[in-house]
């Protein structure tokens, strides 16, 4: 059968995998009928150019075929001065989204360049885009000014100024937010001081704005206070060199009772106190990002806090507290029983965490998704529960726990010698109470967990990988830690891969085994 004789429809599915360079350079040139395909609305509604062209005028036709179906274009930077010189009469008129996804770092180039380019996506809202050099970045504001934008994530970099007013280009970036009426999503990525009232004036000018995010510039602690006005912000993120502390905090959040996702990871100069500012005014919040932004750091924050931000928000869907070394398992329990809807939890980094904890969140949250609690205390009876009960579960990251072994092997054989399922009712007894699972009549149960990381859990062994592979079915990602021989263990990589269907491919510790490799 040739591939051309499938259904169209079926093609057009099979075609969607192919990067948009396989279209310019290959696909399109095999036939006519793939190159009438090619120009399908339902594959060129999102096109990704992340390779240089180096020649420009064979692409014309193309562009010009599908310019009406574009919704999303996703470049690199390199593109710009080549759609400006070449592709001037081609006019991507439904276009909403435009992502320039390297820097832009040409020296001075003129207003022409970026009012040429922008000028080709007439009806675009939303656009990332960041400027190396501070006159580029004035005049690719200047040109976005013409425009209606709603949605802004606008980065600069540049390590010097070479002369130029970094106090004009905040003050050009500012007229330019004054100017976006409708301006709704506002990022902005820099590596320099701003202004002491540039963030209090963005906040203050823009009314309309639901969400900012702020990373790497340094934000002085007086930006939040400076004004009182209500903000409609539903997500707020500081990722950045600042002073944001407990005054700060207090600040933001009484001033945006509507906060929905708070993101303040890495902020080391909020204390408790200011965390408590959390629970008295966010009762809508549904995700919080709080500690550190790496496992590797410590925050000092209590249970105490966390029990008092469950209890005040129980809308909340996803907490990330990591580093938080002294959070114990009360405070997981009563997250679990005030957040049932909570769908994603991190607490890499928590090493007073056990199993009581993930008791609790298989009994109280059954619509887990997400569950990654590296470098902790919890065992393979804790991990084995929550993906029993979390009938949603599609990762866990359980790598650095060393209290994982092979201990419970015998209760994994049970679970693959019983070829029926017996529902057993859970109860909050479970938390306290050692976990039987040889009871719990699992056949295939828990095929929904797709990603599995036992990564530097020294005491797993390939006895329990395996017998683990054939409870987990479904597996699409793994990782492990176990020394093996690339060439003595072939049969142990075929078996998990006959296990694991959708297993491609798994990490062992800075080695990856393709399943090409050992089954044909």
């Amino acid at each position: 059968m040739n591939i051309n004789d499938l259904p169209a429809e079926m093609l057009i599915e099979i075609f969607t995998y192919l990067p948009e360079w396989d279209f310019l350079r290959n696909a399109r040139h095999v036939c006519q009928l793939w190159n009438l395909i090619s120009t399908s609305p339902i594959l060129r509604q999102n096109v990704e150019l992340n390779k240089y062209m180096d020649s420009f005028a064979y692409p014309l036709k193309y562009f010009s075929a599908i310019q009406l179906y574009i919704k999303k274009l996703v470049m690199h930077s390199t593109y710009i001065q080549t759609f400006e010189k070449h592709y001037q009469d081609v006019k991507f008129e439904n276009l909403k989204s435009l992502h320039i996804t390297s820097k832009v770092q040409c020296t001075w180039w003129p207003n022409s360049v970026f009012n040429n380019f922008f000028s080709m996506f007439p009806n675009f809202q939303i656009i990332k885009i960041t400027p190396d050099f501070w006159k580029d970045a004035e005049n690719c504001l200047y040109a976005l000014s013409k425009y209606s934008i709603i949605e802004l994530d606008f980065g600069y970099y540049g390590s010097t100024v070479y002369g130029g007013n970094l106090h004009d280009l905040h003050y050009r970036f500012i007229q330019f937010v004054h100017g976006q009426r409708s301006l709704k999503i506002l990022k902005i990525r820099a590596s320099h001081y701003f202004a002491e009232n540039t963030v209090a004036q963005i906040l203050e000018i823009c009314p309309t704005l639901t969400s900012l995010n702020i990373s790497g510039a340094y934000v002085s602690a007086e930006s939040f206070k400076m004004s009182t006005n209500g903000l409609a912000l539903t997500e707020f993120s500081m990722k950045s060199q600042s002073e944001f502390g407990d005054d700060d905090l207090e600040a933001l959040t009484k001033r945006t009772s509507c906060l929905k996702t708070l993101n303040i990871e890495g902020c080391s100069l909020i204390t408790e106190r200011g965390f408590l500012h959390i629970a008295f005014n966010c009762s809508h919040l549904k995700r919080l990002f709080i500690g550190e932004l790496n496992s590797n750091c410590v925050t000092d924050l209590s249970s105490d806090v966390i029990t008092k931000i469950a209890k005040a928000c129980p809308h909340l869907e996803f907490l990330s507290a990591i580093g938080c070394s002294k959070l114990e398992d009360d405070c997981i329990m009563d997250l679990a029983s005030s957040c049932g809807s909570l769908l994603g939890i991190n607490l890499n980094g928590c090493t007073n965490i056990t199993d009581i904890s993930l008791f609790a969140l298989a009994d109280h949250c059954p619509l887990l998704n997400v569950c990654e609690i590296r470098n902790s205390a919890i065992s393979l009876k804790g991990a084995m529960y929550l993906i029993q009960n979390c009938k949603g579960l599609t990762k866990l990251n359980t790598s650095n726990c060393n209290n994982i072994d092979d201990t419970n092997v015998s209760e994994l054989e049970n679970m693959l010698d019983t070829q029926s399922q017996t529902y057993q009712p859970r109860t909050n007894s479970s938390i306290n109470s050692e976990l039987d699972m040889s009871r719990s009549k699992m056949h295939c149960f828990h095929a929904h967990l797709k990603d599995l990381d036992l990564s530097e859990s020294m005491h797993v062994t390939r006895t329990l990988v395996t017998k683990l592979t054939k409870i987990l079915p479904d597996l699409i990602s793994l990782r492990l830690s176990i020394s093996a021989d690339i060439d003595s263990d072939k049969e142990w990589f075929q078996e998990i891969f006959e296990n694991c269907v959708c297993l491609s491919e798994f990490k062992l510790s800075t080695t990856t085994i393709r399943r090409q490799d050992y089954l044909k």
